[in-house]
């Protein structure tokens, strides 16, 4: 334990181990031989225990150097730069306090480099960011804010071919109905007749034939009142798709008295 401790105490730069307070170097002591062990994650907790008893910045040194070490043995180069760098950036003279692979000691050469030259042009790895080019300089007095006219939004015209267009929409989905209820009653006026013609066995009386063919004249009038109606509806939406549409709003409607199909309502 007394031999450990004391090789520590050489391998550290002199002003360290005056720096080093008792405790941390016994958990130093215990890190260096978990170290050489190869219990590598024993070692990180142990470092972790003694960074909440650090109070100078060779104690932090010292600890980074020996995770830096710890992390690089384990692969995790990145991490083990970083540890390094934070080493170097409280020390720059700081020393590997174990003899390493050339590759481990030539990655602390150049980072030892790195930083010295970060420290030499007074900058630090986390500098401000730049503004952007595009960023405008705040007025002075000499050169008075210019104000930027707001752009124009854009006018809607709701007249023209888009009211055209969404007003036709209207008179085609009503001619279009139409027309189906009419071909329907229309279908209905040619049954009547078939049945008339062929004999149909349940027309059993004058009377009920008589019937049969009323309904058939009846059908055939509605739907054909209705198949005009929808073709006016549907001449509408055409008229109005092309041509424009009226500035009052029209009310049209379409009916049926049993015989004919009609449509009313107030033309604009």
């Amino acid at each position: 334990m007394v031999t450990g401790l004391l090789a520590v105490l050489l391998l550290m730069p002199w002003g360290a181990r005056a720096q080093v307070s008792p405790e941390v170097r016994t958990y130093l002591t215990s890190v260096r031989s978990l170290y050489e062990s190869l219990e590598y994650e024993r070692a990180l907790e142990q470092l972790s225990s003694a960074r909440r008893l650090t109070r100078s910045a060779e104690e932090d040194v010292a600890l980074s150097l020996y995770e830096g070490l710890i992390l690089a043995d384990m692969g995790q180069n990145d991490a083990a730069s970083a540890a390094f760098k934070a080493a170097l950036f409280l020390n720059p003279e700081a020393k590997l306090p174990v003899r390493v692979s050339p590759k481990v000691a030539r990655r602390f050469k150049s980072l030892r480099a790195q930083v010295k030259q970060t420290l030499a042009s007074g900058l630090t790895e986390h500098a401000p960011v730049s503004p952007r080019p595009d960023t405008q300089p705040p007025p002075t007095a000499e050169s008075p804010r210019q104000e930027t006219p707001a752009p124009h939004a854009p006018t809607v015209n709701t007249t023209g071919q888009q009211g055209l267009r969404s007003r036709a929409l209207i008179p085609a989905v009503a001619g279009s109905v139409l027309l189906a209820v009419g071909g329907v009653s229309h279908g209905l006026a040619r049954n009547e007749q078939a049945r008339l013609r062929n004999g149909d066995p349940s027309l059993t009386s004058y009377e009920e034939a008589r019937r049969s063919m009323s309904r058939g004249k009846t059908f055939q009038n509605v739907g054909a009142g209705l198949i005009g109606a929808g073709v006016v509806g549907l001449g509408l939406a055409a008229g109005f798709y092309v041509l424009g549409a009226p500035e009052a709003p029209m009310a049209l409607s379409v009916g049926t008295d049993g015989t004919s199909a009609f449509v009313s309502g107030r033309w604009p």
